[in-house]
């Protein structure tokens, strides 16, 4: 099995800097990030978190040998289900995230770095193994596929960034145990003025709020789970303006790099707070004074729940 990259995720809000890290990490020469950013078949609807669900929890090891019957009994329900997930799995890769149109224009997607024939044939490894092993076969077929990125080449670290990683980074951590997770936040009404232009956002103000919430709520019970030294908590604004240099060398600590001159140049000249948009919100005239009121008292109710923002 080709698993001897290390997996890491970035993840927050959505429109907090996810795709920064990205960008970042991959001036370096060891590590694998984009062609797409987003692989989406981990953590998104009906993907690989979804197909081994429950499983996850299941503890069938060898100091009591009745798990594996009382699994296997719990589970029955769970395996006739398993065939008709594998199908909608392998509909979605093949369709919904292989190809689609990209945000400024062509097609982006899985097609950008990986060959048909090797997803099918990944894809038939996963539905033959699934049954016996499910966790297994799962985490089998990931870092199988991953390294067969066309651009993979030596690298030593995968990067992926979508937001949602955060918000599921406890499922992930048990089906991929050396992964680490960072969980980059920013400003919410940065975020919500961004997350308002696009289609898939909240169409008002109030929704937008309410969004935010909830994915700082989920964020904190998924990290919580966690292990110390998985997770690195960032905020963009120490990363691109208040503390760059100091968040710079944590982030390359975190994951385990020495500096060079390409990830260095890039981060110098391109990881400014211009190209960041700090403070945006200010010149939005949907966030208004009423607005301003109510994302503050949200703010004092995550706080007070022990939520970091």
């Amino acid at each position: 099995m080709a698993s001897d990259f290390l997996p890491v995720f970035s993840g927050g809000t959505g429109r907090s800097g996810t795709t920064l890290i990205g960008k970042i990490l991959r001036q370096h020469s060891t590590v694998h990030a984009g062609n797409p950013y987003e692989i989406k078949f981990l953590t998104g609807k009906g993907g690989l978190l979804d197909l081994v669900g429950a499983h996850l929890d299941n503890n069938q090891g060898p100091n009591n040998p009745f798990h594996y019957v009382s699994g296997f009994i719990w589970s029955f329900p769970e395996r006739r289900m398993n065939p008709r997930r594998i199908s909608a799995l392998r509909e979605k890769m093949l369709e919904q995230w292989w190809a689609r149109d990209g945000k400024q224009g062509g097609t982006v997607g899985l097609m950008q770095g990986f060959e048909l024939a090797t997803l099918e044939s990944e894809l038939d490894a996963l539905q033959k193994g699934f049954a016996s092993h499910p966790v297994c076969s799962t985490r089998k077929f990931f870092y199988n596929f991953m390294a067969s990125h066309k651009f993979f080449e030596n690298s030593s670290i995968a990067v992926d960034t979508t937001p949602t990683n955060i918000e599921r980074s406890d499922q992930i951590h048990k089906l991929l145990n050396s992964a680490k997770f960072i969980h980059i936040t920013r400003d919410g009404r940065d975020t919500i003025s961004s997350v308002l232009k696009e289609p898939w956002g909240p169409k008002n103000s109030d929704k937008a709020l309410e969004w935010w919430k909830r994915k700082n709520i989920n964020a904190y019970r998924a990290t919580s789970q966690l292990p110390t030294e998985s997770l690195l908590r960032m905020r963009l604004e120490d990363l691109v303006h208040h503390d760059r240099e100091a968040t710079y060398q944590e982030l390359l600590a975190f994951v385990g790099l020495e500096d060079e001159a390409g990830i260095r140049n890039f981060f110098a000249t391109e990881v400014l707070p211009t190209n960041a948009h700090v403070e945006r919100w200010r010149e939005d005239p949907l966030l208004d004074e009423a607005f301003n009121r109510k994302f503050q008292e949200i703010v004092t109710e995550l706080v007070d729940m022990g939520i970091k923002l």
